[in-house]
């Protein structure tokens, strides 16, 4: 299903469908007077779109489990993106309940089914992280009768969608994602009535980024996959390139005569690397066009190749990634990828990965950033001059910078493994030497 046919039924079917659960929650809120609210036990994350702000909510999730030793989480999400929420490895397998997208039929049929049964697994406490989805409002209010949690407009002008709330979180924009997330969360221990919420500080410390180390046999699949299409593994550097961006906002693309002239660039920069294309398979059309434009054999194709969690192998043997703002972004941090992020019509004071390994390029236009929760992320440019104003050559500078960094770490951990000092986890994990303040300052691109 197109995103925008989702828009148009969370604007014409959901909005309606708020305001008329807010007048019955009206109704029979004089009958429920006196009942408190429970502590939570059982525990409904919606998340349903977007994988890489999945990542963003990691922090907030590790929280809740460290407040609430006993809880059980449950996570909501679109069928297409529970690989993430799978590899984060915080939600029992069984407790992810996916919502099939691809056809109305099917989301009516997997929406159906996915209610009843949360409906019989008694949530007492629902967090919508969707931001301003009337879907995500519904869901929580249907399924759970004990804390709803979730960002309200308040006086804002934006998306409405009624009073369905327990606990209505005043969001803002001008904080990171992951510090808006924790938010929800400790929402849960402050007073209900004490509004707006979250009214507190959300230190840097808390947004820890979690760790992610593939298996052995991830990593072997991936080494062979790579020498069948020709790019040895050993080699060093070797570069991912991701020309793509998520069909939710195809504007935050980079120029595709960009990412040739910089396939072209790195290459002879760095003569013994080798560049691979990364993306899914309905993105090979944009790899075919970069590896006739750049004619190398050591640029590959890799589009529609890997499994998610031999994408995730494949970061963990990588040098570097170029990447536009979207999910890869937030994958690569879970393995300390070095990446570069190309931010334009978003901005990376809210949208930066965690962790410090990464450089952010991003123009500061003035009309920037375009898009927020409260245009359900639909922009009127139809021209990302934002994105085009960042050069071939400030991203190779860049790419030089953090590939002379990698090398230099690499070998002080190859020291230190040696001497026994590194232990060779397998496990996700909070890992305090990546945390970071989300966004510090921004590395400004040349603009031209």
């Amino acid at each position: 299903m197109k995103v925008d046919t989702l828009r148009l039924v969370d604007r014409f079917v959901g909005l309606p469908l708020c305001w008329a659960f807010t007048a019955l929650r009206w109704l029979v809120q004089p009958f429920n007077r006196g009942k408190g609210l429970p502590i939570p036990q059982r525990v409904l994350i919606i998340k349903l779109s977007e994988m890489g702000s999945t990542v963003l909510a990691y922090p907030a999730l590790a929280e809740l489990k460290k407040r609430c030793p006993g809880v059980e989480l449950f996570f909501l999400v679109f069928k297409n993106n529970s690989a993430i929420v799978e590899a984060l490895d915080i939600i029992p397998p069984d407790n992810i309940i996916t919502v099939d997208m691809s056809s109305v039929s099917r989301l009516v049929a997997s929406g159906t089914l996915a209610l009843w049964r949360l409906l019989r697994e008694r949530i007492d406490t629902s967090i919508d992280m969707d931001f301003f989805s009337r879907l995500a409002a519904l869901i929580g209010f249907i399924v759970c009768r004990g804390n709803r949690v979730g960002f309200h407009r308040y006086t804002s002008e934006g998306l409405s969608r009624g009073n369905l709330l327990t606990h209505r979180v005043l969001y803002s924009p001008h904080v990171h994602t992951a510090a808006a997330f924790m938010s929800l969360v400790l929402t849960l221990f402050e007073r209900p009535e004490d509004e707006p919420h979250y009214r507190g500080s959300i230190p840097a410390d808390q947004l820890v980024a979690p760790k992610y180390v593939p298996s052995a046999a991830e990593i072997e699949s991936v080494r062979n996959k790579l020498r069948l299409t020709g790019a040895p593994s050993e080699v060093h550097p070797l570069i991912l390139i991701n020309p793509n961006s998520s069909d939710i906002f195809p504007l935050r693309r980079w120029p595709m005569e960009n990412f040739a002239e910089l396939c072209d660039q790195l290459l002879k920069s760095f003569t013994s690397a080798s560049l691979v294309i990364t993306g899914v398979t309905s993105e090979a059309s944009d790899a075919l066009y970069l590896t006739e434009r750049v004619a190398n054999p050591r640029l590959v194709d890799f589009t529609g190749k890997t499994s998610f969690r031999e994408l995730l192998a494949l970061y963990s043997i990588a040098n570097l990634m170029v990447t536009n703002d979207s999910g890869p972004a937030h994958f690569a941090s879970i393995l300390d990828l070095p990446t570069i992020v190309l931010f334009g019509p978003e901005t990376p004071r809210l949208y930066s990965p965690l962790g410090g390994n990464h450089r952010d390029l991003y123009s500061e236009f003035a009309c920037s950033p375009c898009v927020s929760v409260y245009n359900a992320k639909k922009s009127p440019c139809g021209d990302n001059r934002c994105l085009k104003a960042i050069t071939v050559d400030a991203v190779v500078g860049q790419a030089s910078t953090l590939l002379n960094n990698s090398e230099r770490r690499d070998q002080a951990s190859a020291i230190a493994i040696c001497d026994g000092a590194i232990p060779r986890a397998k496990t996700i994990h909070p890992v305090p030497s990546m945390t970071t303040k989300p966004v510090l300052t921004t590395n400004k691109a040349k603009v031209t």
